[in-house]
């Protein structure tokens, strides 16, 4: 029986394990060209850190999230055919042997691993930062996820510990046939702009018809199965976060867009405000999925003060997603419902 005593990585030192997020502002820096001896300024994203304790970390389990295929006699090879018959035209044959070798360390009941990539990278005959762009993949379509670490008893900076997913999930109806209404974000590194194309057109006509064929097969061999509308781990990685410790930056941070708060009294909202929140759920409601709907949206409140509007979220955490990731829909369902608004705010 494992020793509840030891840490994940079977020692005894304290470890603290953490994530660095976004924060939406940008810190100026300056470099020196040394050509011409100029100074050149460049901004660069402030980051918060959300710490976690050991207890959490070993409850978090990807396997819990999706609808996970059976392990079915003959099908195994050294991972499921299922895997690499339709992930891999997703994660591609870089992104399986990654995930092959870090599933290789989480053996018997272990779901983490803190493997040597240096001996990985040597192993694949590929460049650490191409390792760390199918990492970014993996985590992306929720086979991994990186927790970094301190030793609070050396006080220094470790390895990363990587949660596995053990379980093979089913590929969700939106990667299979595509979501034309995804974003290109024009600051998303090359390999997610690549994912994203991907996502956008779903499996290639073969292969869908091949998944469509398997699960039928499954169905007929009296599976019970469920193929989920669409999965999107970086929500998903979002609402956990709540359950780790905000440490916000301490750094003065240089912001593109002026932070506006608008001082409104914690009052119930006035009929006009009611019959506008309403109108802006119904409008959001049709527009994403149900989980990120009632994620995000269920709680959030507004005011009106002359021509600003000011959007409620119950917490930090709601805030920030719905600023980085809805900021748009908002306002857009708010000027269609009056369009005299002129400033629109999120705030908590």
């Amino acid at each position: 029986m494992e020793n509840e005593q030891l840490n994940l990585k079977g020692k005894n030192d304290k470890l603290e394990y953490y994530r660095m997020i976004d924060t939406g502002n940008f810190e100026q820096r300056m470099k020196l060209i040394k050509q011409d001896e100029k100074k050149l300024t460049y901004f660069v994203p402030e980051q918060d850190k959300v710490i976690y304790s050991e207890n959490e970390v070993r409850k978090f389990s990807l396997d819990a999230y999706g609808e996970n295929i059976p392990y079915i006699d003959g099908e195994l090879t050294i991972l499921n055919n299922y895997l690499f018959d339709y992930w891999g035209y997703f994660i591609n044959a870089e992104g399986l042997a990654l995930y092959a070798h870090l599933k290789r360390y989480a053996y018997g009941n272990k779901d983490w691993c803190f493997p040597n990539f240096e001996m990985i990278s040597l192993k694949m005959n590929k460049s650490r930062p191409t390792i760390h762009a199918y990492l970014d993949i993996l985590e992306r379509y929720g086979f991994v996820y990186k927790f970094n670490v301190i030793n609070r008893s050396r006080e220094r900076e470790e390895g990363p510990i990587f949660k596995i997913r053990k379980k093979v999930p089913l590929i969700t109806k939106a990667l299979i046939e595509g979501n034309k209404e995804l974003v290109l974000p024009d600051n998303a590194p090359a390999h997610i702009k690549k994912a994203i194309k991907k996502e956008r057109e779903g499996l290639p006509k073969k292969l869908r018809l091949e998944h469509d064929k398997y699960v039928k097969e499954m169905i007929q061999n009296n599976e019970r199965i469920t193929i989920e509308e669409q999965m999107d781990f970086e929500e998903i990685y979002r609402v956990w976060q709540q359950y780790g410790e905000l440490i916000k930056s301490s750094k003065k941070s240089q912001t593109l867009n002026a932070e506006v708060v608008l001082n409104h009294e914690t009052t119930a909202m006035e009929k006009h405000e009611e019959n506008l929140l309403n109108y802006l759920l119904t409008y959001v409601s049709k527009r994403i999925s149900k989980p990120s709907f009632d994620t995000w949206f269920n709680g959030i409140s507004l005011k009106v003060l002359d021509r600003n509007c000011s959007i409620l979220a119950p917490n930090e955490f709601c805030k920030d997603w719905l600023e980085n990731k809805y900021a748009d829909l908002i306002s857009n369902a708010i000027r269609e419902y009056d369009e005299s608004i002129d400033l629109i705010v999120i705030q908590q």
